[in-house]
């Protein structure tokens, strides 16, 4: 194999040159041995230039890499790919993909402060909820929100979750539960009220006011079966879930607060001029109780018992007083009744004893009323409703009262939830 040797070539041609000068310096420059100095350096020089001196070209002659070059183009912090730095954030600034980034954590105590950091963590117990650190309201609960964005539990099968605890087992899943439905099979009865609505009734037709705009509207007329009653209402009670149960002068029925198709539930032990119920924990630990009124003002305890209505009496207003023809109960807010008094000229609104049916304290006359037939309430105010047509608003704490509607509607009876939504 045949090698060529290029840097011979220049090396002849220099040393002639070197020799032919004028220069007299140049001349003197060369001694013995010194031609052999100067090629040997030459030698060198040229080896570095073009190769390792065998014919191989260095990589930069050959092409390769001249040098890196910082990429740092759209960038303005971060590494430049050789080593260097495109730049420095100021401040609480961070380094995000070459973007100098604020974090954002003004109001924030946690999550996310859209730099690729966080604004905090929460303590143990609390979830971070939207930036701020939240704890689960569940004290009490068993199911429903957590208020945190999770939940405090779920309910069984034929379970459903009202006010944060699991109702009893509602097969048709009505909102009912067995329990208290008298139709468990059948989602369509026995039907649910409207919430934050009072209802009122003449002897044959129902209506119902909201409690924030007090605002009239006629439901419909009552839809009576097939059983030979005298069909008239004379007053209507309200359990907790929403179920609309009403009393003629022989027998209770459940109406739908819809369609006013009532069901009859039972034949009555004797003659009652108010309805009511009373909530869970006040009488029955566990149930709302339905209290039949008479009327001298006797308390009685409706329990439906293999198909018929048993009546214990629990008490009465007392001796002064007399019914005038409603009360209502809602657990938190109290028990109050539309009462006669002894030596007065109108009707007066009375807190009760739920326990007991005893009046606790008179909150003051409806005066020019005799004929307070319907009462029901919502929070510190009591809406009476008088045989006259006039609906009144009565405000529980001062006896203050206010003419809401005056309908011409004869009024018979009035009733609300015991729970407020």
């Amino acid at each position: 194999m045949k090698r060529a040797f290029p840097p011979a070539i220049p090396l002849l041609l220099f040393l002639p040159a070197m020799a032919c000068g004028n220069s007299s310096d140049n001349a003197s420059d060369i001694q013995d041995g010194s031609a052999t100095e100067v090629a040997d350096q030459f030698a060198d020089a040229l080896q570095s230039d073009t190769g390792d001196g065998h014919g191989e070209l260095s990589a930069d002659a050959a092409g390769g890499e001249s040098g890196c070059v910082p990429a740092c183009e759209k960038k303005g912090c971060g590494p430049d790919g050789c080593g260097g730095n495109c730049g420095q954030c100021g401040g609480l600034q961070v380094c995000l993909g070459g973007v100098c980034c604020s974090p954002a954590c003004d109001g924030l105590d946690c999550g996310p402060d859209g730099c690729g950091g966080s604004c905090g963590q929460c303590d143990e117990g609390a979830v971070c909820l939207d930036g701020l650190c939240c704890e689960a309201a569940c004290n009490g609960k068993n199911c429903g929100p957590d208020g945190c964005g999770g939940s405090c539990g779920q309910c069984g099968p034929d379970r459903f979750c009202m006010d944060g605890v699991c109702s009893e087992p509602d097969q048709d899943y009505d909102g009912v539960p067995d329990v208290a439905d008298l139709f468990p099979q059948n989602p369509g009865l026995p039907g649910t009220v409207k919430p934050s609505t009072v209802y009122a009734h003449t002897a044959d037709t129902l209506y119902a006011m909201d409690v924030k705009m007090y605002k009239l509207d006629k439901v419909g007329d009552f839809a009576w079966p097939n059983d030979g009653a005298t069909h008239k209402m004379t007053d209507i009670g309200i359990d907790s879930y929403g179920v609309l149960y009403g009393t003629s002068y022989e027998y209770l029925y459940t109406c739908h607060p819809e369609t006013v198709q009532c069901s009859l539930v039972a034949k009555l032990p004797s003659a009652f001029n108010g309805l009511t119920m009373v909530p869970a924990g006040l009488i029955d630990p566990d149930q709302d109780v339905l209290i039949g009124i008479s009327e001298e003002g006797g308390w009685y305890r409706l329990d439906l018992v293999d198909g018929e209505l048993a009546a214990k009496k629990l008490g009465g207003y007392g001796a002064q007083y007399a019914s005038a023809g409603d009360a209502y109960s809602i657990a938190g807010v109290g028990t109050f009744a539309a009462v006669h008094k002894d030596g007065e000229d109108s009707n007066l609104l009375v807190s009760v004893d739920p326990a007991t049916g005893h009046v606790a304290s008179d909150i003051g006359p409806i005066s020019g009323y005799v004929g307070i037939f319907g009462l029901a309430g919502w929070t510190d105010k009591a809406f009476a409703f008088d045989k006259t047509g006039d609906v009144l608003l009565i405000d529980t704490g001062t006896a203050e009262v206010k003419l809401l509607h005056d309908t011409q509607i004869p009024w018979w009876g009035a009733g609300v939830k015991t729970k407020l939504e």
